[in-house]
């Protein structure tokens, strides 16, 4: 399975912005979210969040889009999401669980993470672009987790599936501490095969992609 999900044709602005403050619950943040993917939105900013939880969770459908989170996202951003042609971009920090159970779609992280980053992936692309907390992947069974920053401790434990790339220096103590299998590659590993510099290569244009934007405004 693919995991470049990277969508296509981005807008040059998005829509107004969804203020997160204002709707506070994620329940009604992310019905909102879904509306406007429904309506055909192709790029969406959440604005101001300060820690809120599940932003984004469980999303499940077919839309080509870009949601922007301006801000820091509290625990579990994008859980359980299973869409192939989203694409979610924290700005912020991101707390524990960015990124678990996720099945499909892309998830870039350009602030520090909390622990557990990528807790159980089953699939599709994520990308922590900064300092990275413990048990990053922990118990991941697919997909592809891409660290480039420096990576706390037990990166991997109990991994039984997926790729998990590490940057050459920072890795933490215990890496894939009771792991029954999947793969963890170094940065300067994966030019030894197509596909994972494949995804190294779109992981790391993503990443720029993005903090240029980023800086740009």
């Amino acid at each position: 399975m693919r995991n470049d999900h990277e969508p296509e044709g981005e807008p040059a602005a998005p829509d107004s912005p969804i203020s997160v403050t204002e709707l506070r619950d994620y329940h009604q943040i992310n019905a909102e979210v879904v509306r406007r993917l429904k309506r055909g939105a192709t790029r969406i900013r959440l604005e101001g969040p300060a820690g809120h939880r599940l932003l984004l969770a469980g999303l499940r459908g077919p839309w080509r889009a870009v949601i922007e989170v301006e801000g820091d996202a509290g625990p579990e951003l994008a859980a359980g999401m299973d869409a192939p042609n989203l694409n979610v971009v924290c700005k912020g920090a991101s707390a524990d669980g960015a990124g678990s159970r996720l099945i499909a779609g892309s998830l870039l992280l350009l602030g520090p993470t909390g622990s557990a980053v990528g807790y159980h992936q089953r699939g599709g692309l994520i990308v922590a672009a900064s300092r990275v907390g413990p048990r990053a992947g922990l118990g991941m069974s697919g997909g592809d987790l891409v660290l480039f920053g420096p990576a706390a401790s037990m990166a991997g434990e109990r991994q039984s599936g997926g790729r998990l790339f590490l940057p050459d220096s920072g890795s933490g103590p215990h890496l894939g501490r009771d792991s029954r299998g999947g793969r963890r590659i170094l940065a300067s590993q994966a030019g030894s095969h197509p596909d994972d510099r494949r995804i190294l290569s779109l992981a790391e244009q993503l990443r720029d992609r993005h903090a240029d934007e980023t800086t740009a405004a």
